[in-house]
């Protein structure tokens, strides 16, 4: 691959160095300091070279997994890995206009009402995803809080773009609903991994002895997390559970 990949510059007043973001939406980014001499960006990229050419693989793996399966089906059946709840889905159309999802016993979803719009059913199941992550994955961050001497502020459930879950400065946890389509050991790393930021709101070497302290083997949980968006099934416009892909800093 030639160094003619095209790539987009963000000037940040944070950044003290320059680096490089490759994802599988914004491509390549270089990440530039203020006053940054702009001209020595193709110096800098000449050097990166083998990461660039690393990097743009695994983007290239992740979009062709992505365009392998259609997002413009509705699912048949659901899967919540996280809290073992299999859902079978029936679609029922009528004149309604509005789409409206009803869960019956049996674990089964009833959609009712305009079915055939295809966006609206994808809304209507999000609504869904996001009142049993509230019911699930908020108790859940609690009760680890609670068992492994943690304090949490408020909780927050989102369909995050590019994180399973984040902690603000001010505590607040957000939780991606996306969740629930992963395992539960992994859900229960994220959480702990979440819980420890806040004491250590970095991932300085004393956060990770942290880490290691709650999951010892937090590190294979670590590699298992970089593939699990895979779990989350492509009806969900998954684009938004790719993790942000590789970095790099330039000194």
């Amino acid at each position: 691959m030639s160094l003619s990949l095209p790539y987009t510059v963000r000037e940040s007043q944070r950044a003290r160095y320059v680096r490089l973001n490759m994802s599988i939406r914004d491509g390549l980014v270089v990440v530039v300091p203020r006053r940054f001499d702009r001209r020595r960006i193709p110096e800098l990229l000449s050097r990166k070279q083998r990461w660039i050419e690393k990097a743009f693989g695994r983007i290239s793996e992740q979009r062709q997994f992505l365009q392998s399966e259609p997002c413009t089906k509705v699912p048949e059946r659901i899967s919540l890995r996280a809290i073992g709840e299999d859902w079978s889905v029936e679609y029922r159309p009528s004149e309604v206009s509005s789409v409206t999802l009803w869960e019956r016993p049996g674990n089964r979803l009833l959609v009712t009402g305009n079915v055939a719009d295809v966006q609206a059913c994808k809304e209507c199941f999000k609504r869904w995803l996001s009142r049993k992550a509230r019911a699930h994955l908020v108790p859940w961050l609690a009760r680890l809080a609670r068992e492994k001497g943690f304090r949490v502020g408020r909780t927050l459930v989102k369909f995050q773009k590019t994180r399973w879950a984040s902690c603000s400065r001010r505590g607040t946890i957000s939780l991606n609903a996306h969740k629930l389509f992963l395992t539960e050991d992994l859900v229960q790393y994220v959480l702990l991994h979440e819980l420890c930021h806040t004491v250590h709101l970095n991932h300085s070497e004393e956060f990770w002895t942290l880490v290691h302290q709650h999951v010892p083997d937090y590190r294979e949980k670590r590699r298992q997390l970089r593939q699990a968006w895979q779990l989350v099934p492509a009806w969900t416009d998954r684009y938004g559970t790719v993790p942000e892909g590789p970095r790099s800093e330039i000194g």
